[in-house]
């Protein structure tokens, strides 16, 4: 049996939020951040904290879904240290439409500054914009 080529080619599609510490309604909560359509498989991204959250203690934040809170990132991202952190792909596909949930917490007294922006970069399997070969 041959390989069948797959003509269908599509863009990757990217989002990205930028959220800041007052943003955030209740921390401990997950809040939805980004609508995933079904067949939706993340291949890139990150979250980049661009001013540090000035809370007492910690201060921390997780991408993921309504079955893994901790999909995108696996280990929780620190708040309070500006800098990158990439997301940790697996290749899982979201075969439903579905949110990607931030989930922040924060211990000691509550931010009274901080920024960070997160990025991420999908495809749809089965969606086709053009075809080639």
């Amino acid at each position: 049996m041959s390989i069948k080529k797959n003509p269908s080619r599509q863009e990757l599609i990217v989002a990205h939020l930028t959220i800041g510490f007052a943003d955030i309604a209740a921390y401990g909560t997950a809040e939805a951040a980004f609508d995933l359509p079904g067949n939706a498989v993340l291949v890139g991204g990150d979250v980049v904290v661009t001013t540090a959250w000035d809370s007492e203690t910690t201060a921390t934040l997780k991408l993921g879904d309504a079955v893994d809170d901790d999909r995108y990132t696996s280990t929780a991202v620190n708040l309070k240290t500006p800098g990158r952190t990439a997301l940790t792909l697996t290749g899982y596909k979201h075969t439903v439409a579905e949110a990607l949930n931030v989930l922040a917490a924060q211990t000691g007294a509550a931010a009274t500054a901080g920024s960070a922006r997160i990025t991420i970069q999908y495809f749809v399997e089965g969606r086709s914009a053009f075809t080639q070969g």
